[in-house]
């Protein structure tokens, strides 16, 4: 996978500049969107087959970011029977600041958990997990 990579903007710090901790899960669901559509998925059309539920979030903080760096962050995805796990790196020119974990389940419109859909399954298969990060 590519590096998501953006800015970090004025209105997501505080008076000295430090993002606030609260983004830090913004900025992963912007890189899994963008994995998304990486892998020629709409949006729209992901979320309709998906229906993916955020069931858990861990974050570990190790450095602030700051307005004016520029983050990048790198994911991996690993599918199993009705989880979808996705860890993330978060970095800025100097390293790491954050590294992430969100597990997500796939839910019908009453909020049933479901298995996963083949699809997204064979897509996490295309980017293997690598390592644990967190």
């Amino acid at each position: 996978m590519k590096f998501y990579k953006r800015p970090i903007h004025v209105y997501e710090t505080d008076v000295m500049g430090v993002v606030h901790h609260s983004n830090y899960l913004r900025y992963c669901e912007e890189a899994r969107v963008d994995w998304f559509r990486q892998q020629g998925m709409p949006l729209k059309q992901a979320h309709e087959i998906f229906n993916l539920a955020v069931y858990e979030a861990r974050v570990k903080y190790q450095k602030p970011f700051r307005y004016g760096d520029d983050l990048a962050i790198r994911l991996q995805m690993q599918a199993e029977k009705a989880r979808l796990t996705i860890q993330y790196e978060l970095t800025n020119e100097v390293g790491i600041c954050a590294v992430v974990e969100t597990v997500h389940c796939h839910v019908d419109e009453k909020f049933k958990v479901k298995r996963l859909d083949e699809n997204i399954i064979q897509l996490t298969r295309k980017a293997p997990w690598t390592e644990t990060w967190l």
